[in-house]
């Protein structure tokens, strides 16, 4: 995708999370196991019948990386853009990965998400991210979900 001339959306803010990850992948090693989960998406029935026999999921996290760090087991990212709706199954998933041991947050812009992947590659043995885990991070602004 051509982001120059595109509407920003959540697609595009997490392309660039993604063009920001893999340009970072030599400050942060970890990073080469950053990944999308496809999820989301217009799809005709047949391929959504496809995908959910073989195993997509409603409510799981939009970008993974199951690399540890400080007291965590790996980190979702829920992406959102400007005002958009967290599900749900989107919060269950969140919660379960946050009792499983992962960091689990839903970051509105790439900007949000950059933060929070560099606050969470940046985390030495024992450390963790303070504030709620689960979380919403917006604006700069962490809040429980």
């Amino acid at each position: 995708m051509n982001l120059r001339y595109a509407r920003r959306s959540e697609d595009t803010e997490q392309i660039l999370v993604m063009q920001w990850a893999g340009l970072n992948e030599r400050r942060y090693p970890e990073l080469k196991w950053l990944y999308h989960v496809p999820n989301g998406g217009s799809r005709n029935r047949a391929e959504a019948v496809k995908l959910k026999q073989m195993g997509v999921k409603a409510g799981v996290s939009d970008l993974q990386m199951p690399a540890g760090k400080g007291t965590y087991g790996g980190i979702c990212v829920e992406m959102k853009y400007e005002d958009g709706t967290i599900q749900k199954s989107q919060k269950e998933f969140l919660r379960d990965m946050a009792a499983a041991g992962k960091y689990a947050c839903v970051c509105y812009g790439a900007e949000e998400a950059i933060r929070v992947l560099e606050e969470y590659l940046s985390l030495r043995p024992g450390e963790s991210i303070p504030g709620e885990n689960p979380c919403i991070r917006k604006e700069g602004k962490v809040k429980k979900i």
